[in-house]
């Protein structure tokens, strides 16, 4: 397996590449023409595809996040229309139609300030220039789920929402980003420099760009060093990040490969993907840091993680013992804080999603996603059950982000179009939803992701639904 550096799959995830990568191919010849119409409205492009012969459904898709310095590596946000293109070109093929904007400033950075703003101005336009929708879903990819999530709670032409390795809770994840990030430097980096001599900083960094580039070139630099890979495992499953890295790998079992595979995790979605650079974005979108880890016990988030015996055996591993690890564990307690700015974060808090949804809602995502951690799925999904809502979640056994097959992608949308038309969810066990994706053709069979050029790949592998009940997210703010 080939890690490209620096890594942004959807969520700032590393990009993996491997050797049973495939290049694209069409999706089952089908009848009928598909238009494609693509535009501008307030400052934001959109795309949209609609087949001649449309079923009435529209599936409005809201992508995931993208660092905003990964623009001057030559990425471009994909304006693919969801979370798999082979599950795009299937569902258009069988009669969707399919839409989203891109959101401001092409795709890249926190857009959800104004990104429901753009996804009603596409329906908008939808229904001007192509017709009423008889059902409208919502797909929100990543953070994208966040704006899939609010847009529903704010526009009643929404009639479903499904969240594909989706995170609902943008203030919670960023203070669990926080969490990952204060322990690693705390443990690892304390006395970081950047290229100016400059201490590296975290929260409000004096030179963003500075503080990123010395913290991502420590941090890669670190991994594979038994002891880091220890103290960076520990750094991630403060937040239940979980030891699977590798989609096309099953679940290491050895305790330096599992911790290898949390370090993985720590470094390229959170000290890269969520690293100083981006932390300067966010504050400068809400007017100060929005963050904070003022109050946190991390003696018992580690007790309640769902990792700890992973990091116990990595520090065992590494030879550094209980006694190393506790002491880590004191050192995190009394180490300085961060608080966030209360104007800053009443602003997030705004943006995301209380989870009162009077339509049904329906989760497709990976076990081992450490980029949206299905604890994450587990607390918002505890949160609109008891806010009365109609939730349901299915599981695939896979590690990465996001990770979820056109397959099963597919099964979800039409397992959440079937609730929103019959009132009635249909069977949602694995045999039932593995048996409809096999039923599919064997080249929605797939994971997409890139290479090192930002080409988009397919990897073969398997539907893999599962019954998995995840722990909940240490740090949810519901």
């Amino acid at each position: 397996m080939k890690h490209v550096r620096p890594a942004a799959v959807a969520s700032a995830l590393a990009l993996i590449v491997t050797a049973s990568a495939l290049p694209a191919v069409a999706v089952e010849a089908v009848p009928g023409e598909v238009a494609e119409y693509t535009g501008t409205i307030d400052g934001a492009d959109y795309r949209a595809v609609v087949p001649d012969d449309w079923n009435g459904t529209l599936v409005l898709f809201a992508h995931g996040y993208f660092p905003t310095q990964f623009a001057e590596l030559g990425f471009e946000v994909p304006d693919q229309l969801a979370n798999n293109p082979r599950a795009e070109e299937w569902l258009t093929g069988q009669g969707y139609a399919l839409a989203g904007s891109m959101f401001g400033d092409d795709g890249f950075g926190y857009t959800l300030p104004d990104a429901v703003d753009h996804q009603e101005a596409v329906l908008d336009w939808f229904a001007d220039e192509i017709g009423e929708p008889d059902t409208t879903l919502t797909n929100g990819q990543s953070f994208g789920g966040a704006i899939a999530a609010l847009h529903a709670e704010q526009d009643p032409r929404v009639d479903g929402v499904l969240g594909t390795s989706a995170g609902f809770d943008p203030l919670g994840g960023w203070d669990a980003a926080l969490d990952v990030q204060y322990a690693a430097t705390t443990l690892l980096f304390d006395d970081l420099v950047d290229e100016n001599g400059n201490p590296v900083e975290i929260v409000n960094p004096t030179d963003p760009e500075a503080s990123q580039a010395a913290l991502t070139g420590a941090a890669y630099g670190a991994l594979g060093d038994p002891e880091a890979n220890a103290r960076m495992a520990l750094a991630g499953s403060l937040v239940q990040v979980p030891a699977w890295f590798d989609f096309a790998s099953p679940r290491p079992e050895d305790p330096q490969q599992a911790a290898q595979a949390l370090s993985e995790w720590v470094v390229n979605a959170y000290l890269n993907g969520h690293g100083p650079a981006d932390r300067a974005h966010i504050a400068e979108v809400f007017g100060g840091n929005p963050s904070t880890n003022a109050d946190v016990d991390y003696h018992q988030l580690f007790r309640r993680s769902a990792e700890r015996q992973t990091v116990e055996a990595a520090y065992e591993a590494a030879g550094l013992g209980k006694d190393q690890l506790r002491a880590d564990l004191d050192a995190l307690d009394a180490g300085t804080r961060y608080d966030a700015d209360p104007a800053a974060r009443a602003r997030m808090a705004e943006h995301t999603s209380p989870g009162d949804l009077d339509v049904p809602v329906l989760t497709v995502h990976a076990t081992g996603d450490g980029g949206a951690p299905a604890a994450d799925v587990r607390s918002y999904t505890d949160h609109v059950r008891a806010e009365c809502g109609d939730v349901r979640n299915l599981w695939v056994a896979r590690g990465g982000h996001p990770t979820v097959t056109a397959a099963e992608e597919i099964v979800a949308i039409q397992a959440l179009e079937h609730r929103v038309r019959t009132g009635v969810w249909p069977p949602l066990n694995p045999h039932a939803t593995g048996r409809s994706a096999a039923a599919l053709p064997a080249e929605t069979q797939v994971v997409a992701t890139w290479d090192e050029n930002f080409e988009t790949i397919f990897v073969n592998t398997d539907a893999a639904f599962t019954r998995y009940t995840p722990p909940r997210a240490p740090r949810a703010t519901y």
